[in-house]
């Protein structure tokens, strides 16, 4: 079960966990896209980035970019180590 108040959030900090670069939300919903069945919108990828920012698991570059923080990096690797960073839930 996710600790995140958006649905979105760890498929989201997945994304970033495996892109290991800045992308853009609607970078981040088109990769979502075309690995899971159900998709989070790009206005979900949205909420969730504030969220993960809110938390400072992520931060914007730019303005139109997200990377994960050192903190989104130990939590990635705390949390999903165990599961692997892939899309299997």
């Amino acid at each position: 079960m996710s600790d995140f108040e958006n649905e979105a959030a760890e498929r989201v900090i997945r994304v970033l966990s495996q892109a290991g670069v800045g992308v853009s939300p609607g970078g981040i919903a088109a990769n979502l896209a075309a690995v899971v069945d159900d998709p989070p919108s790009e206005s979900a990828v949205c909420a969730a980035l504030d969220e993960l920012e809110r938390r400072d698991l992520v931060r914007r570059l730019d303005g139109a970019y997200y990377l994960l923080t050192d903190h989104g990096r130990d939590y990635v690797e705390r949390e999903f180590e165990e599961m692997g960073v892939g899309f299997i839930e």
